[in-house]
């Protein structure tokens, strides 16, 4: 059996060396066969160099596809997926903050319930703020009441892959992926695992508020038709209510003589309508631009460079 690690990295040239050992220890006499795929995604700082030097050390198999600019997580690891050649791939960040231990756990989960294509880690204990944790918790339930599938709370990418759902994953032409949704979509039967995150070790994490939002727009709008729908049906809704109001104030006016304030009532209406249609049109430009990338075609990464250190 050989193992394919693929490790996204970007700006990490503090970690990799002790990911690299710490790996190597935890799996040192349980496999035969490892093969290291790190992606360094445009790095500012040292990685890529860090990486030949790890791999020109022999320890063991490594391979490095570095980007030529910064193409983002989800097209590192798709770049990182291509090159494993693994019976099995694992999906880790180079941080420490996902041990590797946990992957041995989840190969020993895989063999003894072959009925499971995939092993994912989800936190059980989250360390964050109750902002960020409140957005999280608000954002996996709409997605799961306007989507098909089933997104797990917690789960995050660091998860096991058998080959035949890698080959799934791989064989979806999509370039706008979200991994997690399709992770559920391709449908392999997962079993989801408890892990405690570990203390990032060197650096600061690349994810903040606002990446988060935008990567939660791209989970929504990659996945479900729904917002669509919703704006359809609130357009709708507001003609009807037009109407009535329309019949309403002829009503009042003619058999009552009771006229409607003027500015209030039509400041009101302009501000609420115009709301309402820049939200409507903001939905649609989301969807429209989904389709500007996809049939641009061009490809999710560009590699500068290969490095592997048995060839």
């Amino acid at each position: 059996m050989q193992l394919s690690i693929v490790v996204p990295c970007y700006d990490e040239e503090e970690n990799v060396r002790p990911f690299f050992e710490e790996t190597c220890r935890c799996l040192d006499g349980i496999l035969e066969h490892v093969e290291f795929v790190f992606v360094d995604d445009g790095s500012r700082d040292g990685t890529a160099k860090e990486l030949k030097k790890i791999g020109e050390e022999g320890k063991a198999h490594v391979r490095m596809l570095s980007f030529s600019r910064n193409f983002g997580k989800e097209a590192g690891l798709v770049a990182g997926l291509r090159a494993a050649t693994g019976d099995f791939v694992a999906i880790i960040d180079a941080d420490l903050q996902q041990h590797p231990k946990y992957v041995v756990k989840m190969l020993g989960i895989l063999n003894d319930h072959p009925e499971y294509d995939c092993v994912a880690a989800y936190q059980e204990k989250r360390r964050e703020g109750k902002t960020l944790g409140f957005f999280k918790g608000l954002f996996y339930k709409l997605i799961n009441r306007i989507t098909d599938i089933e997104f797990h709370r917690s789960a995050s990418d660091f998860r096991v892959l058998s080959r035949k759902m890698v080959d799934a994953i791989l064989a979806l032409p999509e370039r706008c992926r979200f991994s997690k949704g399709i992770f559920s979509w391709v449908g392999f039967k997962t079993y989801y695992m408890p892990y405690e995150v570990e203390t990032r070790q060197k650096g600061k994490s690349k994810w903040d508020f606002w990446s988060l939002f935008s990567y939660a727009l791209d989970g929504i709008t990659s996945f479900s038709d729904k917002p669509l729908i919703i704006s359809s049906v609130l357009g709708l809704i507001l003609f009807f209510i037009s109407i009535v109001m329309m019949f309403v104030v002829v009503i009042k006016t003619l058999l009552f003589g009771d006229p409607v304030a003027g500015f209030p009532t039509l400041c009101s209406l302009i501000l609420l309508l115009s709301g309402i249609q820049l939200l409507c049109i903001g939905i649609v430009g989301q969807y429209l631009a989904k389709m500007y990338e996809e049939i641009k075609a061009r490809p999710l990464y560009v590699i500068k460079e290969e490095y592997d250190n048995q060839k």
